[in-house]
């Protein structure tokens, strides 16, 4: 609250901190995160716990141990300081808090400041069950007043329906979901947009100059402009004239019958009445604080990008910026539909009265962009996807031309330069720029121009001047199908490719699955730089995927891979800890870290080893099996092979399976010699 200051003791964990903004990486140790974040010591000492004792070596070990904590403790202080001025929460609580919990704490403090009373944090699901079976609400309704009298009577009870009972020693003031349970059980509302790349004939196609229209902004805004919160929307009384109508696509047909409700019409389900409060939501003034200061940051951000200031300083007004961003759009729907999570903000109206007007304006936007003749590759709940050309901007020809192209940040070595000046990749650097130029699908300037005419449109219809939807541009972009594609942007003069979905998802397996695919895509960027025809490019691409898949998995040889692609990272616990099978046999694990005792001496703690899959299995394993993406049995500490059993060992063509399933999986590609293709559900 202005005007008040809290001090207090705090410990700042960077293991929490760095699961808290960056919650996709492999691994949070030292050893991971200080190479990841750049800070690097020359000639580090690594020891194992049980190489540590009063010498010289471990007091280095411990210097560079400090070192490497002091440089990502001051890295990721600066995501974290601003978060926890807007919450109110110490790191200790603030790290490992989910976003109800977060946006709960920013409610209440407000809460405290204009006196009002703030529902009981508690499992709107678990609840609502108790509540069935205890008081018959399946059978008729409720109120609160007689709730809260027959639960005086089951004190002997209290345990069992102690969650319940929280939320029902308030009285008058128990959220309106009480009288109504099953309706928490049995609701189904609309999310975002999905414009699925099957249903717009956008797959396997490469799209060039793709312009998103982002939503992360809008929904937000929506909870500014409409006063949307649990404390300020109710449903809207048969006798009542609605402030509003809410969509859902299904509710029990017996709730229906004391509300404001009218059919959806061309859509599946009910527009739902509600009436709105004047007074300004909790959650709506955590909201203005949060998206004023983000306001500062982006515009100080741009102003620093103008002025060339340096680039540490950029990266760290980026990072504030991206960890307030991700506060603030999760603070919307979610944390006011979220039954199976313990929170206290649970209002199914106020969720579907952001969704509803988010389809609302969607609706309108793919309108307009549709009346122009613009093409809609795709729509999720991230956003409007338009492409602009199916060629290649001249930037990303200049790339290709020079051999300046990277995935996944990493940097082509010469002998796979040298490969690709021989093979097909030398017609893009004998050709000229202006080979490839052909009329544009939509000019950039005219998407830009419609997303800008989408935001005038609807900052005058929410009478919210503040509305936006913000225009992201990629250079190219290619869908597999819907939450799975591959975008490519130009970052530091390289053209860097980033995957999304689960079907590229390569954490669990070993590093080389990544830039295997990686190679591949190099290939296929190359070979569809221009192309005409939808149907016929679809075949090319696809055909570009096969060739170069097959070509680069049956050449994968040990001496052009490096070593550290090969490891697979796994936490190995005493063989004693791991279950024991029904008959008193120790289970496939317990027998690998037996196996492993062998090779490394006893293990008296749960540890880390780093595996590479080799030809023999672990010594003692009876009956090995070799299938699955991380075949235990055949897993060997890669710092306990010599150089020559490294040579002899490591199983290459277990790896060139292991590729190939990961492509077939991330294509849909049944077979890549073959090319034919499949439903990625039925192959999965």
């Amino acid at each position: 609250m202005q005007g008040t200051v809290n001090i207090y003791p705090t410990s700042f964990d960077t293991y929490h901190a760095a699961r808290k903004f960056f919650p996709n990486l492999d691994g949070y140790g030292l050893k991971y995160l200080a190479p990841l974040f750049g800070i690097k010591i020359k000639d580090r000492v690594y020891l194992d716990y049980d190489e540590i004792g009063i010498d010289e070596k471990t007091l280095e070990y411990n210097r560079h141990d400090v070192t490497e904590q002091g440089g990502i403790t001051l890295l990721l202080l600066q995501q974290a300081l601003p978060l926890a001025f807007l919450t109110g929460l110490p790191f200790e609580i603030l790290f490992p808090a989910g976003t109800t919990k977060i946006w709960d704490q920013m409610a209440m403090i407000r809460a405290a400041k204009y006196k009002k009373i703030f529902p009981a944090t508690c499992k709107v699901s678990l609840v609502s069950k108790q509540m069935i079976k205890e008081f018959g609400n399946k059978k008729e309704k409720k109120r609160r007043e007689e709730i809260f009298q027959e639960a005086r009577k089951l004190e002997d009870r209290s345990e069992y329906l102690k969650e319940a009972l929280r939320v029902i020693k308030y009285g008058e003031e128990m959220p309106d979901w009480v009288e109504y349970p099953y309706v928490n059980l049995e609701y189904h509302f609309p999310g975002g947009k999905t414009i699925k790349p099957n249903e717009v004939d956008s797959d396997f196609l490469l799209w060039w100059n793709v312009i998103v229209a982002d939503v992360g902004a809008m929904y937000p805004t929506i909870l500014r402009a409409g006063n949307i919160g649990a404390d300020t929307v109710r449903l809207s009384k048969k006798d009542e004239i609605p402030d509003d109508y809410v969509w859902l696509k299904s509710l029990p047909k017996k709730f229906l019958g004391n509300i404001c409700w009218k059919d959806a019409g061309d859509k599946e389900g009910y527009l739902v009445g509600i009436k709105k409060s004047k007074e300004d939501g909790m959650v709506n003034l955590a909201m203005k604080g949060i998206m004023k200061m983000i306001f500062r940051i982006k515009r100080e951000l741009s102003k620093a990008k103008a002025e060339g200031v340096s680039k540490e300083e950029v990266q760290r007004m980026q990072m504030m910026y991206n960890a307030l961003k991700g506060v603030r759009n999760a603070g919307t729907h979610g944390i006011m539909t979220a039954p199976n999570v313990s929170c206290r903000q649970f209002n199914l109206w106020a969720g579907a009265a952001i969704t509803t007007k988010g389809q609302e304006i969607l609706d309108d936007v793919l309108e307009r962009l549709n009346e122009r003749d613009i093409r809609v590759v795709y729509g999720d709940t991230d956003g409007i996807y338009a492409a602009c050309s199916k060629t290649a901007p001249p930037e990303v020809c200049d790339l290709l031309k020079n051999r300046r192209f990277l995935g996944y940040a990493t940097t082509l070595r010469a002998e796979e330069v040298a490969h690709a000046d021989k093979t097909k990749n030398k017609k893009i650097i004998t050709r000229k720029i202006s080979d490839f130029e052909t009329p544009w699908l939509s000019e950039p300037e005219k998407v830009l121009r419609t997303i800008e005419d989408c935001n005038e449109i609807w900052r005058e219809r929410l009478n919210y001047p503040d509305f936006e939807l913000e225009p992201e541009e990629h250079s190219a972009m290619l869908f597999v199908k819907h939450k799975n594609y591959l975008v490519w942007d130009i970052e530091d003069g390289e053209l860097v490719m980033k995957t999304k979905g689960n079907n590229f998802r390569a954490s669990d397996k070993a590093e080389i699955t990544a830039k295997t695919l990686e190679k591949i895509m190099q290939s296929v960027v190359r070979d569809n730089i221009s192309w005409e025809s939808e149907k016929d490019e679809k075949i090319r691409v696809k055909d570009s995927i096969n060739e170069g898949a097959k070509e680069i998995i049956s050449n994968l040889n040990l001496d052009d891979v490096d070593v550290s692609d090969l490891i697979m990272t796994q936490t190995v616990s005493p063989p004693k800890t791991y279950a024991r099978n029904r008959d008193g046999s120790m289970n496939t694990f317990g027998q690998r870290a037996a196996a492993l005792e062998k090779i490394v001496g006893k293990i008296g703690v749960s540890t880390k080893f780093r595996f590479v899959v080799t030809k023999s299995p672990l010594p003692g394993i009876n009956n090995p099996n070799k299938s699955g993406v991380k075949p235990i049995h055949y897993m060997y500490p890669i710092d306990y092979l010599t150089d020559e059993e490294f040579s002899e060992e490591i199983d290459i063509e277990w790896y060139r399976k292991l590729v190939g399933n990961y492509i077939k999986g991330a294509f849909g590609i049944e077979d890549a010699s073959t090319g034919k293709n499949m439903s990625l559900d039925l192959f999965m």
